[in-house]
């Protein structure tokens, strides 16, 4: 299973957290995936308050 590595900025593009992720049975999924992955690992994580998740974004590490 590949795994990427994905930085989730708030909505001022200041890095938040990082995570890897990791999608099962997903060899070729497109980093929007891992993207929207990203987001729910920060959401459950309560990495930025509830009020504020609509503004984080996330972009896979090249």
């Amino acid at each position: 299973m590949p795994e990427r590595v994905v930085d989730v900025f708030d909505e001022t593009g200041v890095l938040v957290t990082s995570y890897t992720v990791i999608l099962a049975g997903s060899s070729e999924a497109p980093d929007e995936a891992y993207e929207r992955e990203a987001l729910r690992m920060a959401a459950f994580d309560a990495a930025v308050p509830a009020d504020r998740l609509a503004g984080l974004t996330a972009k896979v590490r090249r």
